[in-house]
């Protein structure tokens, strides 16, 4: 008698798949915001890998707690402002919420994900030692081994570089405009120091821009992310109260860039 044929457990999903499924979900929440909690029922926070994905669930879920209405504007600033493709993340998720599918979706698809996520973080994963991981998939990239590698964690990796990246230009802003305030609301405690800290947070902003020139379109909210702290440093560092600094930030990307500081030993102390 011939032995039945054993049975091949389903492949997991794809990296594309997972996306896709990703997608969706943030469509259907954005849409029927709802689906929301048959969806956290299924998925955890860490369980999506995208970034801006992961902040709708998370945001459309207080949202939902608080009574407060749902929609790509009431979510946006509580998210990242950059779309998976370095757009902006409001076309974005208006052309997710555009093609939402049917809310019958979404168990199935938040099943699709956790399976995606179970996956990706076996047993070993918290153990996994990165550097030898980064040059085996570096390896199998060369050698066109693209069955070996690590898709999902490899393309989480890929992201926050692109996101480590930005928080560089994010600090030098926070630096440049921490010292701007200082600069103009201590005009009698004005140092080299601070002229010189100014000076060279523009100079690294700028090296940032050349070499990452896709940075750009993401200025407007570096520079509103990097003011909130830099208010907050300032404060501490002149015993003002936060209340003397403007809430919005009072100066333009050229007032940040170019704008002349210039340092006169005579009126302050080295």
């Amino acid at each position: 008698m011939a032995l039945a044929p054993k049975a091949r457990p389903p492949a997991p999903p794809t990296l594309n798949e997972v996306f896709e499924a990703e997608q969706q979900l943030v469509g259907l929440m954005l849409t029927d915001p709802a689906t929301h909690g048959r969806i956290a029922a299924i998925l955890r926070d860490e369980d999506w890998t995208q970034n801006l994905h992961r902040g709708v669930f998370e945001v459309v879920g207080r949202f939902v707690a608080e009574g407060r209405p749902v929609s790509p504007v009431s979510v946006l600033p509580k998210v990242s402002d950059v779309a998976p493709d370095g757009g902006p993340a409001n076309r974005y998720l208006i052309a997710l919420v555009a093609g939402a599918p049917s809310s019958a979706f979404a168990e199935p698809l938040a099943r699709r994900l956790a399976e995606a996520a179970h996956a990706r973080s076996g047993p070993n994963h918290l153990d996994r030692d990165l550097y030898a991981w980064a040059y085996e998939q570096a390896l199998a990239l060369r050698r066109g081994q693209f069955s070996a590698l690590d898709a999902l964690n490899l393309a989480e990796e890929i992201e926050d570089l692109g996101g480590a990246i930005y928080n560089q230009m994010e600090s030098a802003l926070r630096l440049t405009l921490m010292h701007l305030l200082k600069w103009d609301h201590q005009p009698e405690k004005r140092t080299r120091s601070w002229h010189l800290s100014i000076r060279n947070g523009r100079l690294d902003v700028e090296a940032l821009l050349e070499r990452h020139p896709s940075l750009k379109h993401r200025l407007p909210g570096a520079i509103a992310c990097a003011y909130r702290r830099a208010r907050i440093e300032a404060a501490g560092e002149t015993d003002l109260d936060d209340d003397v600094f403007p809430a919005e930030c009072p100066y333009t990307f050229e007032d940040i860039m170019t704008r002349p500081v210039p340092w006169l030993p005579e009126g302050g102390e080295s």
